[in-house]
């Protein structure tokens, strides 16, 4: 009985130290991304409105998870960064591709491969910058990623880089890994 009592509670540990680690994770997420976003040296020409839109999107029955990151960043930024308006709204995989106001992108995690080729491919075309909750989703066409190591990592896919032909400034290239 004992023994099954220390298995019980060793799964509830690293349960509750995975909840903690994703919940880290997305906080840092929510604090970087509009920073990251403000770089791109296009922004303000990728709407008609006084705002720009960022975009977190989700995949299937995700929704509320998106409304909650979205909420998120529009409260810690107080919905301006660099002096730029913008609103973080969370919208579906078919609602962001279909949009041609949307500035800046989001995947929370958990996409399927499909929605993530998907999103990717429309962010090249129209060189609006895509990121993702998890770094192996470069693989995908994802622009970039943020990691946390030892230190915070911003990771960007070279080749999606180059293909979608986007334009931020300089202090970016000096602090991210530009990986193939």
């Amino acid at each position: 009985m004992e023994v099954l009592m220390r298995i019980i509670l060793f799964f509830l540990f690293g349960f509750f130290i995975a909840s903690a680690h994703e919940s880290f994770i997305v906080n840092g997420h929510i604090r970087m991304l509009p920073k990251i976003m403000a770089l791109d040296t296009r922004l303000k020409s990728k709407t008609d409105s006084s705002k720009v839109i960022f975009a977190v999107v989700y995949d299937l029955n995700r929704k509320s998870d998106a409304q909650f990151i979205a909420e998120g960043i529009n409260r810690v930024h107080h919905e301006r960064v660099s002096n730029i308006p913008f609103s973080a709204i969370a919208l579906s995989v078919n609602e962001v591709t279909e949009r041609k106001d949307i500035a800046f992108v989001y995947m929370i995690q958990k996409c399927s491969s499909k929605s993530l080729k998907q999103v990717a491919e429309w962010g090249i075309e129209n060189s609006i910058p895509t990121f993702s909750y998890d770094v192996a989703d470069l693989e995908s066409g994802i622009l970039g990623s943020i990691a946390f190591e030892r230190s915070t990592v911003i990771y960007i896919n070279k080749k999606t880089l180059k293909e979608g032909k986007f334009h931020f400034d300089g202090t970016l290239y000096q602090i991210a890994r530009l990986i193939e």
